[in-house]
């Protein structure tokens, strides 16, 4: 599978004949699964570093027809000529060279699995990364968290701990139930799609698919589908409630979705995905909702979009942004 192939396929310019050649590449093997979110990874990222650091597209494009001659890089043709193709061919060189600086950057920000005394640790620094443990299930670690398993005890008890966030996408075994433990809390499933967010204070667990058993010591709960629960440090019980909204799955999905979402709840998810602190300096404009959907756009053009929907305005003091009528 081409490099130039998926970036066509990412862009939608794939034509139908592309797009199932795609598609059954991805459905033939999870490693071909695993590749691709790989390579999305370092693509979406290579955007938001071209938006900062523009690069030159016709030096990207002569570079890119070099690489391609050097590589004998073939492609399915659509029958659509070479010359019709140009214009994202053009977006697919100046990605490609994003890639390329990108693809060591991804490489050096992720951590290896580490095995200490048996134990396998996955780690992920400063981007999300995705990974399958030995059971096929396929896991997907937001910045900076960490997945810690005893390997010659995985294949009899599935059992990991954790730290972060994390989503997963269990794979089904009725003899083995999955087990995950976050701080004094422990959630057990035997197939399913969860999202564990936890750090000192507060452990968070969002079911997506199937039905999963959260414990604390002697409390036993079970959620259903969007159900999540909550349990804090300095509390002992744990709250079951309904989730509102999907804006948890941000870091693998890289789309925004409001529905009747209020500002209070958006700010403080865009504060855990970018660097500035947003705050909303009026009260009284922090439940306004926002019905809309971002999909890989920068925080600029994000805000921008907010303020002519709610009509306000932002100010910027450092890496301080407000919020205010």
């Amino acid at each position: 599978m081409s490099d130039e192939l998926l970036i066509k396929f990412l862009l939608r310019e794939a034509s139908p004949e592309e797009d199932q050649y795609v598609n059954k590449w991805l459905e033939e093997d999870q490693a071909n699964r695993k590749k691709f979110e790989q390579f999305r990874t370092i693509w979406d990222t290579s955007k938001q570093l071209s938006i900062e650091n523009p690069i030159d597209e016709d030096l990207a494009w002569k570079r890119f027809e070099l690489l391609r001659e050097q590589k004998g890089v073939r492609h399915i043709d659509s029958g659509r000529t070479k010359r019709s193709n140009l214009n994202w061919l053009k977006v697919a060189a100046t990605v490609v060279i994003s890639i390329g600086i990108l693809g060591a950057i991804y490489l050096l920000a992720i951590s290896p699995k580490h095995t200490y005394f048996g134990t396998i640790e996955v780690v992920s620094k400063n981007i999300p990364l995705t990974d399958t443990l030995p059971d096929g299930t396929v896991i997907t670690l937001n910045k900076y968290a960490k997945i810690a398993y005893r390997e010659e005890f995985f294949s009899k008890k599935r059992k990991v701990k954790m730290s972060g966030e994390v989503f997963f996408d269990v794979s089904k075994d009725a003899t083995r139930p999955f087990e995950v433990t976050a701080n004094d809390i422990e959630v057990k499933v035997l197939g399913t799609s969860f999202n564990i967010k936890s750090n000192k204070n507060e452990t968070e667990v969002i079911l997506e698919t199937g039905a999963v058993q959260v414990s604390r010591k002697d409390i036993v709960i079970k959620l259903k589908p969007d159900e999540k629960a909550i349990a804090r440090a300095e509390e002992t019980g744990i709250i079951q409630k309904q989730q509102s909204d999907r804006l948890y799955d941000y870091y693998r999905s890289k789309v925004f979705k409001l529905d009747n979402t209020p500002l209070w709840r958006f700010v403080e998810v865009l504060n855990e995905v970018y660097p500035n602190r947003i705050v909303i300096e009026d009260s009284g404009i922090a439940s306004l909702p926002l019905n809309t959907t971002f999909e890989n756009e920068s925080l600029t053009n994000i805000l921008h979009t907010v303020c002519d929907m709610l009509q306000v305005r932002t100010e910027k003091h450092g890496k301080t942004i407000t919020i205010k009528r």
